[in-house]
């Protein structure tokens, strides 16, 4: 029986709403920043609708083991409200278990978008654990590269 956990975190990033929705969901802006430490995406699709599909293939050092890896993650879509939220369930390709799922929103702050993450249905403490520390790098480098040329909308 799973018991079912949540996580929850957020980061102010120095971006609109809009950028930092776009660095959720557009492949060439995923590809400077989802993994977390070194690691980085090699491989990116995205499919941005209800039900559609995306898959992400993330390689380098594991900040959390220090070993070189690659990990497949892939996932549906089920929700998106442009700039505000999106919703999906997350899965390691290849794991037995059961998708779990995260959203995300999108929230406006004097210093920019806040970005709160939301992920449940974690089957255990030990991957929430896991979860939470690779979230939590993963939001930190969104942070550290939103102010990149790539990032920034003309004010």
């Amino acid at each position: 029986m799973s018991e079912a956990l949540r996580l929850q975190i957020s980061k102010v990033v120095r971006a609109t709403r809009g950028r930092a929705f776009d660095a959720w969901t557009k492949p060439e802006l995923l590809l400077k920043w989802f993994g977390p430490g070194n690691m980085l995406p090699t491989e990116v699709e995205v499919d941005l609708r209800p039900e559609g599909r995306f898959r992400f293939v993330i390689s380098g050092c594991s900040p959390r083991t220090g070993l070189e890896m690659t990990i497949t993650f892939v996932g549906t879509f089920r929700a998106i409200v442009p700039n505000e939220r999106i919703s999906f369930d997350w899965e390691v390709a290849g794991d037995p278990g059961e998708p779990t799922l995260v959203t995300v929103d999108f929230r406006e702050v004097d210093a920019g978008t806040e970005v709160i993450l939301t992920h449940e249905r974690i089957p255990n403490a030990e991957l929430l654990n896991r979860n939470q520390f690779g979230w939590t790098a993963m939001l930190e480098k969104l942070a550290g590269v939103a102010e990149l040329p790539e990032f920034v909308e003309a004010r």
